[in-house]
């Protein structure tokens, strides 16, 4: 690859904050979204069989300042596996870790 901008991209973390009810509860933290290449989000969003699910638990890999009950909830896989049990927040956060490998931050 001769671009080094492109080559870095492959460790690239977007900074998603989120903020939305579901189900009379806030939900609100800065998800942190792995970037991957358009042929990469193509297959895992084409694959056959493939669901909400799957896509957040490729994509989404971390969080930060989420609260519950007045305590920060680190992020980890079993946490990730209780917030997707209800299909309405996982096909939020699916969107979310979609939307968010096409959101340009334009620069000053």
């Amino acid at each position: 690859m001769k671009l080094k901008l492109l080559n870095d991209l492959k460790k690239a973390v977007i900074n998603a904050p989120l903020n939305f009810e579901f189900g009379g509860l806030l939900f609100k933290f800065t998800a942190q979204i792995k970037l991957v290449p358009e042929s990469e989000l193509k297959i895992l969003t084409e694959k056959q069989g493939a669901n909400d699910g799957d896509i957040v638990r490729e994509l989404l890999v971390s969080w930060d300042d989420f609260i519950d009950d007045g305590k920060d909830v680190p992020f980890d896989k079993s946490t990730l596996e209780e917030l997707l049990v209800y299909s309405g927040l996982t096909a939020r956060l699916s969107v979310e870790c979609v939307n968010a490998q096409y959101r340009i931050n334009e620069k000053n």
